[in-house]
């Protein structure tokens, strides 16, 4: 979904359980998605017919890829875009479901993510196939005034309104693989679509995630333990343009419609849900950094803030964050 210029940091695991003893059977899936790699980790005390399992994963990512991508002329997302109509349209039911986390993602975040704001990215240079919006357009609408109804029925508040997902996508394709493997009663599994990580422990032992250091000065900045949990990752500098001789980031603050400046932020959301965890990242780094934690305090959000100040990295958390760090 989104086409990244700078290295795309992964989030490394490993599962804190395993031993030497143990007579599980361990495979491994991977391959390209969204723009991003994809990496899934799967140790189960049962053969499993790991092509099947492949071919199906490839199934769930090019639907949602096929439904959510602002990159394809052809997707259904491009293609609403493009609708003139000012009536009730008939969508899929896996956009239907985005769309309708994406709005309360949007009132969790007080309005910091919206997803009608694929006019502006695409103005500054965004996006392959990017064209010139009309100027006298104003923007007197947000998420609130998209419509949804029974259904599975969408409207737009005006023709020209650009819906942008990639801000939660990502999570939504990891939460439908994290159902469909534990459909096929996976025992053990953790599922990586660029960043944006699901785990899954059967027997409820915890998964140790080592968030890389986007600095490259360490390993990693910082470990946590998952218990069935996602964690998805947000940051100013993994998707930046040249526009108009300054460097921006691909985050974009809704209430002043000006894309991130500071290069140097980077948000990690803990959640049951990739979808909110991914969607929330995105919200919260729109804000003022030094209104991201108390803003997840007062919300009860798990995250994390990264960023650079006199060349070093520093970094503060949620009271709910601390509850999941490794020490």
């Amino acid at each position: 979904m989104i086409n990244y210029k700078l290295k795309i940091f992964l989030l490394i695991f490993l599962f804190s359980y395993l031993s030497g003893c143990n007579t599980n059977k361990t495979y491994e899936i991977n391959g390209n998605a969204f723009g991003t790699i994809y990496y899934i980790s799967i140790e189960n005390d049962k053969t499993i017919n790991q092509n099947e399992i492949y071919s199906n994963i490839n199934f769930i990512l090019n639907n949602i890829d096929n439904s959510a991508s602002n990159y394809k002329n052809n997707s259904e997302i491009s293609v609403l875009n493009e609708f003139k109509g000012d009536t009730f349209k008939t969508i899929s039911a896996n956009l239907f479901d985005i769309i309708h986390k994406a709005k309360i993602i949007g009132d969790i975040t007080n309005g910091f993510f919206d997803i009608t704001l694929g006019d502006i990215k695409i103005s500054k240079g965004f996006y392959l196939n990017k064209t010139n919006p009309k100027k006298t357009i104003k923007r007197n609408y947000t998420y609130k005034d998209i419509e949804l109804s029974e259904n599975n029925l969408l409207k737009k508040p005006f023709s020209h309104v650009n819906i942008d997902l990639s801000g939660i996508a990502k999570g939504y394709a990891v939460d439908l693989i994290f159902n469909y493997l534990i459909s096929k009663n996976i025992s053990n599994f953790i599922i990586n679509i660029g960043g944006e990580i699901k785990t899954h422990s059967k027997h409820e032992d915890f998964i140790t995630i080592a968030i890389d250091d986007p600095t490259n000065n360490q390993q990693f900045i910082e470990e946590v333990l998952l218990n069935n949990n996602s964690i998805a990752t947000s940051g100013t500098y993994i998707d930046t343009v040249n526009f108009e001789g300054r460097e921006i980031s691909h985050i974009t603050n809704p209430k002043t419609l000006k894309n991130v400046s500071n290069l140097n932020l980077l948000v990690s959301v803990i959640h049951k849900e990739c979808a909110f965890a991914d969607g929330l990242a995105t919200g919260l780094i729109a804000m003022d950094p030094d209104n991201i934690i108390d803003f997840s305090n007062a919300e009860n959000i798990a995250s994390m803030l990264t960023f650079v100040k006199d060349g070093k990295l520093e970094k503060k958390y949620s009271d709910e964050f601390l509850k999941y760090l490794k020490d």
